[in-house]
């Protein structure tokens, strides 16, 4: 059978539409700040971790998939001092909007690709990372059927003993109401499990935002 992409109501390539959806997003849930701080507090751990066990000043490394506006790669290089942050989106405007954010220290620790991840080649320009963050944009492959693949696709990605975030909206009476779109905490579990990730946490709730921590 094949997927019917849901359409979005909103065109994020388009400069107006991006900066409209950024002078929203922390208005309607500034909560998100919540989440972003977890990314932190556990990115510091883990690069910690890292330093530790090679006994060396290495980089630790993060993509972030769908990094629209800049907000999380600014809260990241402020608070993080030793990572090098690779942001990927479909969108130039988006990317405009997340140079402006940052000072020209963080911006040497940047990297900004463009590639639209429901294309197959969206994987051509990226490494291994130690941490793959996606937030708020996995409902951007405008349909959940796609999700097992592209969660597979990420795990290769992956460096050994890496971690992968994935927040997003789910599909519940007290959430959203697209179940085309969005999808269950089970789904979501059962999509990552069907990737090969075999340690996988709810970590974080807040009003239908969920945030699911995963390792391989």
């Amino acid at each position: 059978m094949s997927v019917q992409d849901v359409p979005s109501p909103i065109d994020l390539k388009n400069p107006q539409d991006a900066l409209q959806w950024a002078n929203e997003a922390n208005e309607k849930r500034p909560w998100r700040y919540e989440f972003f701080d977890y990314y932190v507090n556990l990115i510091q751990k883990a690069a910690k971790e890292k330093h530790y066990q090679t006994d060396q000043n290495t980089q630790f490394n993060i993509l972030e998939i769908g990094s629209g506006p800049g907000f999380l790669a600014k809260h990241l290089l402020t608070q993080c001092a030793d990572i090098e942050y690779t942001a990927l989106d479909f969108s130039d405007a988006m990317h405009e909007l997340s140079k402006s954010k940052l000072l020209s220290s963080e911006l040497d620790r940047v990297q900004y690709l463009i590639a639209d991840f429901k294309n197959e080649d969206w994987r051509d320009q990226l490494g291994q990372y130690d941490a793959i963050i996606i937030h708020q944009a996995l409902h951007e492959l405008r349909h959940k059927n796609y999700a097992n693949q592209f969660h597979q696709q990420v795990k290769t990605l992956l460096k050994r003993d890496a971690l992968y975030l994935v927040c997003d909206h789910i599909f519940a009476s007290d959430a959203m109401s697209n179940n085309d779109l969005y999808m269950s905490k089970h789904e979501h579990f059962q999509s990552l499990k069907y990737a090969g990730f075999t340690d996988i946490e709810l970590v974080k709730e807040i009003k239908g935002l969920c945030l699911f921590e995963c390792y391989l």
